[in-house]
């Protein structure tokens, strides 16, 4: 069992790690053993402080009473009590957690002794405060410091006793650690090195022929015959695998010579096909792009047309927009000539009334003349017969006067009106003449751009029957396009798949040529072993 390399290498690593193991735990335990010595020192240390701040505490109270008493007036005194009273009381709370007897009987005798003068002390403070000095000095020199000081002494002396012992203790524990850490590396790095030869003997005196085989193999000797010993181990195995590796070997490299021959004529052959598929394919590539080459040009053109259509079946519906809405003003502008024409002859039966009423003017103007004719007549015989009268006809003549003036007045007037409805009329006769003239021409035009509104509406006509076709000729230009677009598309793929050929030929001939490179340098490689 124990011949084995793996159980020998588990042997030799678990022997250390079990004395490593034992030494770990002794360390351990001794090390919270001495830690657990060290606290306790500690805590004697800090008792011994504690010891020493009470007594320093009750000579303070017993120093403050007597300051107080010796001046009664300064209160300063009694702080000072009060605080060797609070640190008393501090003191005594840390060293209440002493659990020996001997020492816990000494600091009980030290804390009653500090009671019953802090008792004292405050009966003195208070015999002070009511004016009673003679009674609280006899209070006062109750107390003894040399009685403090002797239990202090007995205490310290006690607690120093423990703490020699503690420390002493510690430093035992330490030798005796560092002795056990010593004796146990020795005694690890001794069990260290046993393992370490038991293990690696063996494998001195059997690698050597595991390691000979191996270069015998590596430098190509496969007609060696390894030495197997029968000892159960490990190497034993490994040197019957080396042996029928080495049988194995002779077989399939003299297979492989032989493959590699046909392997090498075979490339060759391959890679003659090969290169004469090549020049096909690229005989085909120059065909293709001539083939695609001419069928851009043809798509090209066909775009161009395609586009120059698309121009004309614009222009031409351009030209249909243009054209309808040339009849539509047109049409707009023969409506309003139509109404103007009527608004003519409106105003030409207008003026024929004006001048009709003019006429009327006229004759009122004439009746009017005659009038003032008359009453002009009638104001001068007035005139007479006011002479006539004499004084009686003064008043009279007056009136036959202003008669007259008005008359003569209305007279004027009327010759005025008379010319100026003269004048009038010539105008509106004048009006009357260019308004028909007006409206000759106005009616000449109305018919003159009916006629053109017809000959733009055949135009239309025409223009819009051409629009279907130009959009059917555009339409089969640019299925026309399209074709070719597609046919461009086609022979463009055909030329990717005839480039993606030949480059996937190049690399099969590179291809080839690496597997005859590789089966020649296999041929040499294998020429080296010894079969």
């Amino acid at each position: 069992m124990w011949n084995r390399i793996t159980n020998r290498i588990l042997l030799g690593y678990s022997i250390p790690l079990l004395f490593l193991l034992v030494l770990s735990a002794v360390v351990y335990s001794s090390t919270a053993n001495a830690f657990k010595l060290q606290q306790e020192a500690d805590r004697t240390e800090r008792n011994i402080r504690s010891t020493d701040a009470m007594t320093a505490a009750i000579n303070r109270m017993i120093g403050g009473t007597r300051g107080y008493l010796l001046f009664p007036n300064d209160r300063s005194h009694v702080s000072v009590y009060n605080e060797g009273h609070n640190a008393f009381v501090e003191s005594a709370r840390n060293l209440t957690a002493i659990s020996d007897p001997r020492t816990r009987e000494l600091v009980n005798e030290l804390y009653q002794l500090g009671e019953s003068y802090d008792e004292i002390s405050q009966n003195a403070i208070q015999l002070v405060n009511e004016k009673r000095l003679a009674q609280a000095r006899v209070e006062v020199n109750k107390p003894r410091i040399s009685a403090v000081l002797e239990r202090r002494n007995r205490l310290i002396k006690e607690l120093a006793t423990q703490f020699n012992q503690s420390n002493q203790t510690v430093r035992n524990s330490q030798q005796f650690l560092l002795t056990v850490i010593i004796i146990g590396t020795g005694l690890t790095i001794l069990a260290t090195i046993l393992a370490g030869l038991w293990t690696t003997l063996p494998l001195k005196r059997q690698l050597p022929k595991v390691v000979n085989a191996a270069i015998a193999i590596a430098d190509g000797d496969l007609t060696q015959e390894i030495d197997v010993t029968r000892d159960g181990t490990e190497v034993e195995r490994l040197l019957v695998a080396f042996k029928n590796m080495t049988k194995n070997l002779n077989v399939l490299i003299a297979q492989a010579q032989r493959s590699g021959i046909q392997i090498g004529t075979s490339t060759t052959q391959i890679a003659a096909a090969g290169r004469q598929l090549e020049a096909t394919v690229n005989e085909q590539v120059a065909s293709i792009n001539e083939v695609n080459a001419t069928s851009r040009q043809i798509a090209s053109t066909a775009g161009d047309l395609v586009k120059g259509m698309e121009d004309v079946t614009r222009t031409a519906q351009a030209t249909t927009q243009s054209a309808a809405n040339s009849q539509i003003n047109l049409e707009k502008i023969q409506g309003a000539m139509q109404n103007l024409g009527l608004a003519t002859n409106s105003i030409s039966l207008k003026l024929k009334i004006m001048d009709e009423k003019a006429n009327n003017i006229n004759n009122v103007v004439a009746t009017i003349t005659k009038v003032a004719d008359q009453t002009n007549l009638l104001s001068l015989n007035a005139a007479i017969e006011a002479e006539k009268a004499g004084e009686y006809g003064a008043g009279f003549a007056v009136v036959a006067r202003e008669i007259r003036r008005l008359a003569d007045q209305s007279a004027v007037a009327t010759l005025e009106i008379e010319q100026m409805v003269k004048e009038m009329q010539s105008s509106v006769s004048t009006g009357v003449m260019e308004v028909d003239k007006f409206s000759r021409e106005v009616s000449q035009y109305v018919e003159d751009v009916g006629e053109i509104s017809t000959q733009i509406g055949g135009f239309i006509k025409d223009v819009q029957s051409l629009a279907p076709q130009f959009g059917i000729v555009c339409q089969s230009m640019d299925e026309q396009y399209r074709g070719a677009e597609q046919i461009s598309t086609a022979i463009s793929q055909l030329s990717e798949a005839s480039h993606q050929t030949v480059q996937s030929l190049q690399e099969t001939n590179n291809a080839l040529t690496q597997l005859d490179d590789a089966t020649q340098g296999l041929q040499r490689e294998i020429s080296q072993f010894k079969v």
